[in-house]
């Protein structure tokens, strides 16, 4: 399945409320809460920032957009009819400027289902391989910056502390496979491509897990939910403000980290989803109940890496401010959802 009108929204599988993994991939209240508003730049810009956003009707796409207008900057965000990143004639548009001369361009499209990359991976080479190379590569031409997403997939799960940059990438799944290759062909063609890792997203515009666990909870079905894998769940809102940071500073070429600040597993993310939802939406008592098991009992094509919490160190050490708790984000996130889930 081709993505590219949604952001990169993390590793989807196959929609299940026995799961803790997102059906589109990738203590609750109010306490400590961050506001939005609280993270302010870390520089000024001289001018405004021209900038082209793939998948900018998508999870991330969408919120990204949102962040860059508010900083007056001109943003342009195709469809897949104006800009699929498979046709070759559309990639040519690019290079001629059909879309306006262009600052940066950040590539927020991508294959996300990580169990049909398995056996679709022509396609999900073509969107999450191909594709984030030749963007790249008329960037380069053009003299234009390019920022591609990416995800914590790359790597193997094995490790014990949080990935940092220089870790050794061993992505097991052809998901991550392709997102390895997206990565590598875009640097190899635009030396200062900056390469944003991301993982276990969740925002109000289109599914995500919190979204999909929230809804089963209200439909009252039983809840079991993977407790064995650990990583670090990511507020869109908060990424496209890290990321328009990245943009900001006009950093180095490179890979950097961007994902939230918080380890916890998805049982511990449905507990925070569901708690916060019922507390600040709902605003009546009711019972949460979910069960921990683990991943062997919730088999999928792909397997998952049972560790891939990212570490911000890198970023931070730019000037960019860390992103909000997963408790205050998601009040954020469950504030901002549709009545209609």
């Amino acid at each position: 399945m081709h993505e590219q009108e949604r952001s990169l929204s993390g590793p989807q599988n196959r929609e299940s409320v026995r799961e803790g993994r997102p059906s589109d991939p990738s203590s609750s209240g109010a306490a400590g809460l961050e506001t939005q508003s609280e993270h302010v730049s870390v520089a000024t810009i001289e001018k405004p920032k021209r900038v082209l956003v793939t998948g900018g009707h998508g999870m991330l796409g969408s919120d990204l957009v949102i962040e860059l207008q508010g900083r007056g900057w001109t943003v342009t965000a195709p469809t897949i009819k104006e800009l699929d990143l498979r046709q070759k004639g559309h990639l040519e548009s690019l290079r001629k400027r059909d879309f306006g001369n262009l600052d940066w361009v950040v590539n927020c499209a991508a294959y996300t289902d990580v169990d049909k990359a398995e056996a679709e991976f022509f396609d999900a080479h073509q969107v999450n391989g191909v594709a984030p190379g030749a963007l790249a590569f008329i960037c380069e031409k053009n003299e234009w910056r390019f920022l591609h997403v990416s995800t914590d997939f790359v790597f193997d799960g094995r490790s014990t502390e949080p990935y940092t940059e220089k870790h050794l990438t061993v992505p097991e799944g052809k998901y991550g496979v392709t997102k390895l290759m997206g990565e590598k062909n875009a640097i190899e063609n635009h030396a200062r491509t900056v390469i944003a890792r991301t993982a276990w997203l969740f925002g109000p515009h289109g599914r995500s897990f919190p979204r999909t666990i929230i809804k089963a909870w209200l439909e009252g079905k039983d809840l079991k939910v993977v407790n064995d894998q650990t990583g670090s769940p990511t507020y869109t809102a908060d990424l496209a403000r890290v990321l328009a940071d990245l943009v900001l500073h006009d950093v180095e070429g490179g890979v950097y980290h961007t994902a939230g600040p918080d380890a916890m597993t998805w049982h511990d993310l449905a507990s925070i989803a569901i708690e916060t939802y019922r507390d600040a939406v709902l605003g009546q008592p009711r019972e949460v109940r979910i069960e921990p098991v683990p991943s062997s009992a919730w088999p999928t094509p792909a397997k998952r890496p049972a560790y891939s919490v990212l570490s911000f160190e890198k970023t931070a050490a730019l000037g960019i401010q860390p992103m909000r708790s997963t408790p205050a984000a998601m009040l954020d996130f469950c504030m901002r959802l549709p009545k209609a889930l």
